[in-house]
């Protein structure tokens, strides 16, 4: 059996599609979904349509991730509390992009769940950890020692860190596919993983595959995204289009200005000319393209 393991898609379509259709010209029908559909890259509705395509004509499994559960948490709070600006613009762009079904599916997700099929050994899925949507399962650290030790599967496959990669901790196969839709590292490629199993024992591979990413970048122009939260925008393409994951550095740096300049920063309240600070001192354009 073999078994695609999807994650961090990030309404990324065009490296959605381009790793659906490796699967399914190798024949691949079961899908394990670890969350971060949507937010930050700007075609949701597309992104959701593929997704109801897994679940609907495919065997696929669905988890909820970080990104889920703050969409959720803001329509509970009567959709109060973003507005556009590179802080909270592109996470309300999504939103508005959304439509209750869309909600409704978030809703019913799990953060966790064991994914069990007759004849092979069973996965625990999470997106952070089995804990928390939004925790790190860190190569080495304790807290990750500890999850794995006290697992009742011998596989975990875990998203939310973007750092694809395998390894074991005893008997235990810890599996982080990479993001299919902000991908770090492998020159920006599309990242998942394929596990397979004879019955005894669940194997990894870890593939990338490259995708349409001037189709993706045009899709940004396209969009209202780039003009709700540019710098964010900006960065999100910056990554796209290198593979380096520079939106932390940014975040704090803008931070770090409004607080010098204001004596305060409180998200999202952190005005676009800081955002735009930090880009030059990173030398991004707003294209996302290296100065």
């Amino acid at each position: 059996m073999e078994v695609a393991v999807f994650s961090d898609i990030h309404a990324n379509y065009e490296a959605l599609k381009a790793c659906f259709t490796w699967c399914s010209t190798r024949g691949i029908d079961h899908y394990l979904c670890l969350g971060d559909y949507v937010t930050d890259c700007p075609e949701p509705e597309k992104t959701m349509e593929m997704i109801y395509i897994l679940r609907d004509y495919f065997k696929t499994t669905f988890i909820r991730g970080n990104r889920e559960e703050y969409l959720l948490d803001y329509r509970d709070r009567c959709e109060s509390g973003w507005r556009d600006g590179s802080a909270s613009g592109s996470l309300l762009y999504t939103y508005e992009h959304l439509t209750s079904r869309d909600l409704y599916f978030f809703e019913k997700l799990p953060i966790t769940t064991v994914w069990e099929e007759s004849g092979y050994p069973p996965i625990t899925l999470c997106h952070g950890t089995p804990e928390k949507s939004g925790g790190f399962m860190i190569r080495g650290r304790r807290d990750t020692r500890r999850i794995l030790s006290s697992l009742k599967t011998g596989t975990i496959v875990h998203g939310h860190n973007h750092v694809q990669e395998a390894y074991r901790h005893r008997n235990t196969l810890c599996v982080n596919p990479g993001s299919i839709g902000i991908p770090w590292f492998h020159e920006g490629k599309a990242q998942f993983a394929i596990l397979r199993s004879d019955g005894q024992e669940w194997t990894e591979e870890l593939i990338q595959v490259d995708y349409d990413r001037e189709a993706e970048l045009t899709a940004f122009q396209e969009s209202d995204l780039v003009k709700r939260a540019p710098a964010w925008a900006a960065i999100t393409m910056h990554t796209l289009r290198t593979g380096r994951d520079l939106n932390q550095n940014v975040l704090l740096r803008a931070t770090q200005l409004c607080m010098e300049e204001r004596g305060e920063a409180v998200w999202p309240d952190i005005p676009e000319k800081y955002w735009a600070q930090a880009l030059l001192e990173y030398r991004i354009d707003l294209q996302g393209r290296e100065i």
